[in-house]
């Protein structure tokens, strides 16, 4: 029997950790990338986190019982389109997008009925998230203590959801299961708004002819708030913001607010209220870390793994079990031998 096949559609970092995790958690698969930039094919396959990679979109797609999508938003419908024809009897496609209303939309039209579209969204533990900026350091427990948000199509069999479930809990990260609405507002505030935040700043400081003379002192902590804006996808952050106009507009206001807040008490020589509202943010801080290290534990049910079944840990029991037994491709149907 062929090994369960596994296809990576983009090799960079959530793409090659993802592929270094699944590779740690089981032997008995075939992982395969792909990526339109060849030395990122070529680095994820000397980290091992892929077998090999494959030039060809559709071909890299072949036969694949799972296909990760790790690329950008306005890259997923044109993907879609072309690997539909090539997804296999029961296939689950995922993202990772931080996004998922107009995503969905998208995958609804572009998803072959024989398959299934579950989006995922991955929420590092903050601890974990600086390991992704050096990928020759990964190791499998990179997802370990994440958040893994799981948003089906209408539609999705619950097998297939289970099967995601399960792939996420193998490999450490904690499933929640949220409606698109819901998660692209809760996301809004924590994902797209730090990068309009370093925007904004850096637009803020640089808008007049003194930045010529204070650009010499921007150090460190300039550094650090803007360091956002290099990793900022402008398609990603216009289509967060412009998906979500009441969500945007209530956000940026309460940003407004604060600063308001503390210009007056600057303004007024208020040292009390800076000191206070510097305080009550370190607090608040402090205590998100805090609940990021217990972990969320909500009484939810963990989907059931059985043991030991290698196979079924990794893309949980029901896939693991329909897997073993695939439905022959066409070749077989014929006779003929590929």
């Amino acid at each position: 029997m062929s090994k369960t096949r596994i296809t990576i559609v983009g090799c960079g970092a959530i793409g090659t950790a993802l592929g270094i995790a699944i590779r740690g958690a089981a032997k008995d698969i075939e992982i395969i990338g792909h990526d339109k930039d060849g030395s990122a094919a070529r680095r994820a396959e000397k980290l091992k986190a892929i077998d090999r990679s494959n030039w060809n979109l559709p071909s890299a797609c072949e036969k694949a019982q799972l296909v990760i999508l790790a690329i950008p938003q306005d890259a997923i419908e044109p993907t879609l389109k072309a690997i539909a024809p090539d997804l296999i009897e029961g296939a689950i496609v995922t993202d990772t997008s931080a996004l998922k209303k107009p995503i969905l939309d998208k995958a609804a039209r572009a998803t072959p009925a024989r398959a299934a579209y579950i989006s995922s969204d991955i929420v590092f533990a903050p601890e974990r998230a600086p390991a992704l900026a050096n990928l020759e350091t990964l190791t499998p427990d990179v997802f370990k203590g994440a958040i893994w948000t799981l948003t089906p199509a209408a539609g999705t069999q619950s097998r297939d959801i289970d099967s995601m479930a399960g792939l996420a809990q193998t490999l450490g990260a904690t499933p929640i299961f949220m409606d698109a609405v819901e998660h692209d507002g809760l996301r809004l505030s924590v994902e797209a708004l730090p990068f309009a935040l370093s925007s904004a700043l850096m637009l803020a400081v640089t808008g007049d002819e003194a930045w010529r003379e204070r650009k010499w002192m921007a150090g460190t902590a300039f550094e650090r708030m803007t360091s956002q804006i290099e990793s900022m996808q402008d398609i990603e952050l216009t289509n967060a913001l412009l998906s979500q106009p009441e969500s945007a507009e209530y956000w940026l206001n309460q940003l407004i607010m604060q600063m308001v807040a503390l210009r007056e008490a600057a303004r007024t020589g208020d040292a009390g209220a800076v000191k206070a509202m510097l305080t009550q943010a370190r607090e608040q801080r402090l205590r998100w870390l805090a609940d990021w290290r217990r972990g969320r534990d909500d009484g939810a049910t963990r989907v059931p793994v059985e043991k030991p079944s290698l196979l079924g840990s990794l893309i949980g029991s029901r896939l693991a079990s329909r897997l073993q037994n695939p439905a022959p491709d066409a070749d077989s149907k014929t006779g003929k031998q590929p």
